[in-house]
């Protein structure tokens, strides 16, 4: 998920009555002095628990430090006493959203947008985040459909970004790709980014620039564990690399004694040839729960010709992540090798679905294919496959 920045700034009326100390409170929060703004607020809010622009200056301050509780209190309170009032749904949507509960982010969002909320193609943006992240990426693309394109830099950024995520989800990598690279230009100092990039580059067979991305990013986020790793697969995906050991070096500093160390070390040993080392470091990885750690060990089992072995781990690694398409390919390339072409078939179908751009799948299914006897399907994946 990106991570939106929680606004700083209130854009709400300040009843003509207003007490002088909810002035002074507005008036620190907009001057960034937000300890000062936080207490009187308080004190307000002590004296008159109805003061509806007191409950959002402590409620917008409690989510900049992540105390959903209290952000969640007051943000409610703010549409309990004034049900009309757009920004307290937008800012209980926001709150949902960074606690990772999409379904009520959405609705506040839906609410806020009933509303009238003013900075509405913000909002398109953000709801449109929680429905990619709620498992509904079409529906996130036709909201942003919605908005108009931001002016400001970081909000333009922030609006290719979802785009992104929500093509990707699509298995669209392409068009994912091309939007992520939009967002960059605009902003470069989300890791997030980055580590999307280099993924999508990675899925989409583009190894030399996935690597060439990781490289830059892996200098300009020395400390971040996820670009970290990502510079390890990176790495490992292109045969002629020489940085794989001061990515693994990277990775142990960023993030010391964790699964994905061991994962790495795995990917290390396997490309220097030393499979029996790789085997141990998978297997350690894998029983600390290290992503992928089981389709990498189904990989070497079968390199080995030990395909019970293979079909096991590739088996778990379904089970823990039932949507993995390589987890779907190395299967059916198992099921193509014994000659069982009806689960093949339905294996590497599926997988194309979600890989429509992998040349391996379509040189599977371009064997798989010619074995059932139906040419014309296996020329038109055999050439896919060989398109750059």
């Amino acid at each position: 998920m990106n991570r939106f920045l929680i606004a700083v700034c209130l854009a709400v009326y300040l009843p003509a009555q207003t007490e002088s100390m909810l002035e002074q409170a507005d008036a620190a929060f907009r001057s960034g002095d937000f300890d000062r703004a936080a207490t009187l607020a308080r004190r307000v809010l002590a004296r008159d628990t109805r003061a509806v622009h007191a409950h959002m200056i402590v409620g917008v301050i409690a989510a900049r430090k992540n105390d959903w509780q209290a952000s969640n209190r007051h943000f409610q309170s703010v549409v309990r006493l004034d049900p009309s009032n757009p920004y307290g749904y937008f800012y209980l949507g926001q709150a949902k959203l960074y606690q990772q509960q999409w379904d009520s982010a959405i609705e506040y969002f839906s609410k806020a947008l009933e509303r009238n909320y003013p900075e509405r193609d913000r909002l398109l943006v953000e709801m449109a985040l929680a429905q990619n992240e709620a498992g509904r990426p079409q529906q996130a693309l036709d909201t942003l459909g919605k908005a108009k394109i931001p002016e400001e830099p970081r909000a333009t950024a922030q609006y290719h970004g979802v785009t992104a995520f929500a093509q990707a989800r699509l298995n669209r990598y392409g068009a994912a790709i091309e939007a992520i690279r939009r967002a960059l230009q605009l902003d470069d100092t989300d890791a997030h980014y980055w580590e999307f990039l280099i993924s999508a580059l990675i899925n989409h067979d583009e190894n030399p620039q996935a690597l060439a991305e990781a490289i830059r990013a892996q200098a300009k986020f020395p400390d971040h564990a996820e670009i970290q790793f990502q510079f390890a697969l990176a790495s490992y995906h292109v045969t002629e690399s020489p940085l794989s050991r001061l990515a693994l070096r990277n990775l142990a500093e960023a993030e010391p004694g964790s699964p994905r160390v061991m994962l790495a070390e795995g990917l290390l040993h396997r490309k220097q040839g030393e499979t029996e080392a790789a085997i141990k470091a998978f297997e350690r990885a894998a029983e600390r729960g290290a992503r992928d750690a089981h389709l990498l060990l189904g990989i070497v089992y079968r390199e080995q010709g030990d395909y019970e072995a293979a079909e096991r781990q590739f088996l778990q690694a379904e089970k823990l992540n039932p949507q993995n398409a390589q987890v779907m390919l190395e299967l059916g390339k198992l099921s193509l090798v014994r000659g069982d072409l009806p689960r093949a078939r339905a294996l590497l179908e599926k997988a194309v679905q979600h890989m429509p751009d992998a040349p391996a799948v379509h040189y599977q299914l371009g064997l798989l294919y010619r074995r059932l006897g139906e040419t014309e399907k296996a020329e038109h994946h055999l050439r896919l496959s060989k398109r750059p």
